[in-house]
Parts: C-alpha cells; structure tokens; sequence
C-alpha cells in the first residue's frame, strides 16, 4: 500500500471523519488514524443533537443513531425550585454516539478513505510541499495533515479552558422518558452543573464537570439517592475556553475539539465541531485541486462567520456563571418564574444559545427584574442589551 497521500487525518470523531468524507468525496486520496480500535469508541459525549445540526452534518436521523426524542427539560435551582421548558418545537434527539461517529466514517471509506484504528500519530515533520506522519507502526506522507486529536491538540495552547467531566451510564427506577434534567448547584461544581440525559425508558447518561476531586463523589450520591445503577463509567476532560485564535498553521489544520470548536456553555461540539471538519475538507479539496494553499484560510472564515459571535455571548455568560453563588441562582429562578421565559424559549434555539438569550429580552417583566437582584445580574441586563442592538 501507498504511504503517501493528499490527505491525513489523526483523530476518527465527527469532526475528523466529517473532514476526511469531504476530502474522500472529492476524489482526494485520505488516511485517518486514530489511538482506539473502534471508531466512537469510547464515548465521551451527552450525544444531544438538533435534528437541524444533523441534517447540516450531512448524517441522516435513523432509528440506529436516535436513541431518544427530547421532549422536555426540567432546571432544578440550588433551593429546589424547578423550570420546565417545553422542548418539542427544537427537535432535540440524544445520540447513540458512537453510531454518528461510525455512520460518518462509513461514508468517508465508501467515497474512499482509509482507516488505521489503533495506530497512534507520534510526531510531525512540515517540508516545503508535505508533511510526514511518524504513527505507532509506520511513516506516511501527506500534503495537509487534519489534526481532530481533541484535548491533546487543544490543552497545549489553552488549557485554562478545560474542565473535568464524569459520566455514567446507569438505570434510574424514576427516569422521566423524553425529559433532560440540569441540576444547578455551586456546592457539587463551581463552574458547571449536574446532567441527566435519557436513552430510553429506564436508562440515562448523567453526568457532572468542573474542577477539584469532589466531582465524582457528589455524582455518586446523587445516583444513590436516586437509587440509580451504575452500568458504565467514563472520565475525560471538556473544552469550555472557546476557539483558538487561528485554526490553520501552514499545512496542518485543527478541527472540532482540537480548534476549541465546543459550546462555552455545555462544552457540546457535535453541531459546531462537526460543520468545522466538513468545512475543512471542502477548504483542502479546493487547496488541493487548484494548488492554492491561501484557499484553506476560508474555512476559518467560514466557521466563524457561522459560530463566532454565539460563542463569544457564551463565553460571557461562562464567566457571569462562574461568579454566581447558590443565592443568586435561587433569586434568577424566581425572575425566571415570573416572567414569560419558559414561554418564549419554546421557539428557541438548541444550536445557538444567544437566541435564546434574545428571546429572553421579550419575556415581559424579565430584564426590569433583573435590576434588584444586584450588580452580577446588572452585568447580564448589559449583555442582553448589547446583544439586541446588534
């Protein structure tokens, strides 16, 4: 077999594979490597997705990658108090992720990609008109190298933009089918919050992130307290610092979570990381075919003219979060309560979350309350404005 090829991808996620089927498509010749033996495996992600984002991603809605229809989701405050929002209208499904993962790459090998499951990429050497893939067992040559490698990749140029996360996997005796919880609360994580997503009937992914060695014994006894069973665990790192500042370094591009293309809010990728390496391979097919490396600086355009200013909004609201306390909260569900908030998030946004923040501006009685709670909440009445000017 031919160690030399058009292009190289080291990493068989959605973002990798999305870029190596775009290149394979076409007519490139592709390689990807990845450290695991299985493509999606393991899987490190809450899996809920936008029918929308799906269809973007080019990945058909089968019952072989749904595994649930969400219909609903319930906030749950420090104090106890709840907000349920109606979430039919957004056309949110949670994933059996590592079927996306595989029905993705299935179609980058059918246009003709090659995959090397467990052979690791070691070091890389840029040339003039190449770069050389040292990996586990072999040496390759390629004109553009994908790197879709995730935390690797991306803690080495912010890691202050990390957090840890643990999920398990486990049967609840009381799951509420087709509902997401989120459990806000400052004494199990500072910087995040406490998830329950259902798979079907009886079974949900739940999990928590965040920082300090406190984190798995607090999801641990909230799955006690439920009485739920724990039937698998997984333990990995989420990117919440947002995009680096460039995703192109000559003739090596970053995609997905490697380009910090996650959600600042929900460290999600799947939509946003995945329209990144379909973007890049579009961009390296053009490259490549027209011999014209400036070409590969629209696919940076491209996603951030997509994703940029949302991401920049969620980062905002990152940091206002960081600084509340359990009181705060308290008294933000209470706003929320009174308002119309539930109501106008029904038409909301689950792909961009600076339209729902918008919507928020209409909710009736919404921002004139904010302006008792105190200066943090000040702070978002600004953000909010701000973002309605524009």
């Amino acid at each position: 077999m031919s160690h030399e090829f058009d292009v190289a991808v080291a990493g068989a996620s959605v973002a990798g594979n999305s870029a190596a089927r775009q290149a394979a498509e076409a007519g490139l010749s592709v390689i990807v490597f990845d450290d695991d033996l299985e493509v999606g495996t393991p899987e490190k992600c809450g899996g809920l997705v936008s029918l929308t984002s799906l269809k973007q991603l080019g990945v058909a809605p089968s019952s072989r990658i749904i595994s649930e229809n969400i219909r609903s989701a319930v906030l749950v405050a420090p104090g106890g108090k709840t907000l349920e929002l109606d979430a039919t209208r957004l056309g949110v499904v949670a994933l059996r992720r590592r079927e996306l993962d595989k029905a993705i790459a299935k179609e980058a090998a059918r246009a003709g990609a090659t995959y090397h499951m467990g052979e690791r990429v070691l070091s890389l050497e840029e040339k003039e008109d190449s770069v050389k893939v040292a990996t586990s067992t072999s040496h390759y040559e390629a004109k553009y190298f994908v790197d879709a490698r995730g935390i690797v990749t991306y803690k080495g140029f912010r890691p202050e933009g990390l957090l840890q996360a643990i999920q398990y996997e486990c049967v609840f005796p009381d799951l509420r089918r087709g509902t997401v919880e989120v459990l806000f609360d400052k004494r199990l994580s500072k910087e995040y919050f406490l998830w329950v997503i259902p798979l079907d009937p009886i079974t949900a992914r739940v999990g928590i992130a965040g920082k300090g060695n406190l984190l798995q014994p607090s999801l641990e006894s909230y799955i006690e307290r439920r009485g739920g069973k724990t039937i698998k665990k997984t333990f990995a790192s989420i990117i919440v610092g947002g995009p680096l500042d460039k995703f192109v370094f000559g003739r090596k591009v970053l995609v997905g979570d490697a380009a910090g293309q996650t959600k600042p809010i929900t460290a999600g990728g799947i939509f946003s990381g995945g329209v990144g390496g379909k973007m890049a391979g579009e961009a390296l097919a053009e490259a490549i075919t027209k011999g014209d490396r400036g070409l590969l600086d629209g696919y940076e355009r491209s996603w951030r003219n997509q994703f940029e200013k949302d991401f920049r909004v969620q980062l905002a609201l990152r940091e206002l979060y960081v600084d509340l306390g359990n009181d705060d909260i308290d008294a933000l569900f209470k706003v929320l309560a009174r308002s119309e908030a539930a109501e106008r998030l029904r038409d909301g946004s689950f792909d961009y979350h600076s339209i729902n923040l918008l919507r928020l501006l209409g909710a009736k009685g919404f921002l004139d309350s904010l302006l008792v709670l105190g200066k943090r909440f000040q702070r978002l009445r600004s953000l909010l404005t701000i973002m309605e000017r524009k």
